[in-house]
């Protein structure tokens, strides 16, 4: 056989093998154009990948981000509604975002964004590397620029996920954000598994992962790593289970903040259990704004462990007030403690810390089976306790005093 007739049939094995693939629903961003070498611009290609993936009607389809490459994806938004009802995006490699703050658009608040794909599964054990170190430099949430004039207060999250119903988010790495590194929005049925993120303790204002107006939603089997709160449960947010994780450090898993600007909150049915607090600033803590409106009620904090945590229990209806004027207060309700042990380091605040409004009580408060020492020999521990009703049930360290009856 001749070379060129070698050549055209190789030739015509490799389209047959493309085309199959792609018939199967399987598309790889290589085959679209992209480089994969960190350096090269690899935009376009993961757009015109989206775009086939998001085309086809039958089974599965899947967008393909091969292993042992790395690619340079500027802020995209992979949008929907596709035409499967569900659609897989495989991430193998490293994608990387531009470094400098300058080559993102104007007022640019996420890096990358799935908007509207319902059914929607991203895994496969790859890394998304924000690259937020020159935004933390300029951040004014960093505390050696806040009060520096120009600073930044726009900083992009990581990964987005909005509308993206009965979605999931699974073995995946995502470091360095500008801000949040995963944010779930204005959805319904959701799961977060086997989730490694990954930043400096320093980096401002670097949540691992957030949730604005959703219901349904599982985080678990997880590691955060940030600069922030490990979760952070925002307004409108209901029936959310964050179990089995690892936080810190960082500061904790938080509900919140809630009634900023005098907004109403509505927060309900979070349970928050087997959670290892490694170093953490807080550990289990509801904080909302004086002024605010609405409630935050049925939330269970459950049998977690603290090792050398600063506060391991807080409420605080006074998050960054500088009045001492209180016209109104989110209400909070029915909040259970159980089963929480460890290590506090509460040189400053106390280890068990319930600073609820004095216009708005907590009610409803359950403390069980709590058992924090000092992290040090020598330190003393304690609880303050301001208008909070609730029970005490059965051994809990140390002792709380001010707890009032149940109303």
């Amino acid at each position: 056989m001749g070379s060129k007739a070698f050549l055209f049939i190789f030739g015509v094995i490799i389209s047959t093998y493309v085309h199959v693939a792609s018939a199967r629903g399987s598309f790889n961003v290589m085959k679209f154009g992209a480089v994969g070498d960190g350096i090269r611009d690899d935009t376009q290609a993961f757009v015109k990948a989206w775009a086939a993936t998001c085309g086809v009607a039958k089974g599965i389809p899947k967008m393909l981000v091969p292993r042992r490459r790395t690619f340079l994806v500027r802020p995209t938004d992979f949008a929907g509604p596709c035409k499967a009802k569900n659609v897989s995006v495989e991430i193998g490699g490293t994608i990387v975002a531009p470094v400098s703050p300058k080559a993102w658009a104007p007022n640019q608040n996420t890096w990358l964004k799935f908007t509207n794909v319902n059914g929607l599964h991203v895994n496969g054990h790859g890394v998304l590397d924000a690259r937020g170190q020159a935004w933390w430099e300029q951040s004014c949430h960093n505390l050696k620029h806040q009060d520096r004039p120009g600073c930044t207060k726009l900083q992009p999250a990581a990964i987005n996920f909005w509308g993206t119903n009965d979605g999931k988010f699974s073995d995946m790495t995502v470091k360095n954000a500008a801000m949040f590194h995963i944010t779930l929005l204005a959805l319904d049925g959701f799961e977060v598994r086997n989730i490694k993120v990954n930043s400096p303790e320093s980096s401002p204002n670097t949540d691992g992962l957030h949730t604005q107006n959703v219901k349904h939603v599982t985080i678990s089997d997880s590691q955060f790593r940030s600069g922030d709160d490990c979760v952070s449960i925002g307004d409108k947010s209901s029936y959310v289970y964050v179990r089995n994780c690892h936080c810190g450090p960082g500061h904790g898993v938080s509900i919140g903040s809630l009634g900023s600007g005098g907004t109403e909150a509505a927060v309900e049915e979070i349970h928050v259990e087997n959670i290892k607090f490694v170093g953490t600033m807080f550990g289990c803590r509801i904080k909302t704004y004086q002024g605010g409106k609405g409630y935050c009620r049925a939330v269970t904090f459950k049998h977690s462990n603290f090792t050398n945590v600063l506060n391991p229990l807080y409420i605080d209806q006074h998050y960054f007030s500088t009045s001492s004027v209180e016209t109104s207060a989110v209400r909070i309700s029915d909040v259970t403690f159980d089963d929480l042990r460890g290590t506090s380091d509460a040189r400053i605040q106390s280890a068990i810390s319930m600073k609820c409004s004095n216009l708005v009580a907590c009610t409803g408060l359950k403390f069980s089976n709590i058992h924090l020492t000092p992290a040090m020999p020598g330190m003393k521990i304690n609880s303050t306790i301001n208008n909070a009703h609730g029970a005490i049930l059965g051994r809990v360290e140390p002792q709380i005093v001010g707890l009032k009856a149940a109303i």
